[in-house]
């Protein structure tokens, strides 16, 4: 296990020095009662603080519902998992065999893993150490984010929207008059709906697709 610790270590960028850490973040409930779901949750919080500190000083022409999207992408359990597959942590888990052969829901104990080992660079050291290790390891992503942060917000909403599997918005025209358009955007999968104002059809309808963002994002948590 030690020789384990190493290579993982190595992968991270990151030596601890009890590491007791890491290895609590490295089992599974299905493993053990001392497992790494405490350090999960400390994790979670640190990596979503860790996101939005970089995104706010790096970002700067952003408004707060694409800042939001944006975070949104970067801490989502598909975004994590990712990174936990790339790292290889599957080999180093310690899981139930019941598990085992569950692929649907080890992709997910990845995950929660990764922020569990998070947890544990915070606990070990501190919050910088471990913002750094978590802006190190998702740097791809957020270039891969970052290409594409000029997109217009309808296009921001229907991405939001296809990665929850829900039906793409409809706008219909409200009003209009010769100084501005009203527009009102709505997902009727999740009953919500929202206004935008524009000096023309198109400037509306991006203005209501960002305040229905908006009401995803607050939705979301």
């Amino acid at each position: 296990m030690t020789e384990n610790f190493i290579n993982l270590e190595k992968k991270i960028n990151y030596s601890f020095k009890n590491k007791i850490y890491l290895s609590t973040a490295l089992t599974h409930s299905s493993k053990s009662k001392n497992n790494n779901e405490r350090l999960e949750y400390l994790g979670d919080a640190v990596i979503n603080l860790a996101i939005s500190d970089y995104l706010i000083k790096n970002f700067t022409d952003l408004d707060e519902g694409s800042l939001s999207i944006l975070r949104s992408n970067l801490v989502s359990r598909a975004t994590l998992s990712k990174v936990a597959s790339q790292l290889g942590l599957e080999s180093y888990l310690k899981i139930g065999k019941s598990l085992l052969n569950q692929e649907n829901k080890k992709i997910s104990i990845y995950g929660n893993a990764f922020e569990a080992i998070i947890g544990g660079i915070y606990l070990d050291k501190d919050f910088s150490q471990a913002a750094s290790v978590v802006i190190n390891l998702l740097a791809q992503e957020i270039e891969s984010l970052a290409k594409n942060k000029s997109k217009d917000k309808k296009t921001l909403l229907q991405e939001e929207l296809q990665q929850r599997k829900v039906d793409l918005p409809v706008y219909k025209l409200n009003d209009e008059n010769e100084e501005s358009f009203n527009v009102i955007c709505e997902v009727q999968e999740l009953d919500l709906l929202s206004e935008g104002q524009g000096k023309n059809k198109k400037e509306a309808e991006q203005n209501a697709a960002a305040n229905l963002l908006k009401k995803l994002i607050n939705n979301n948590g």
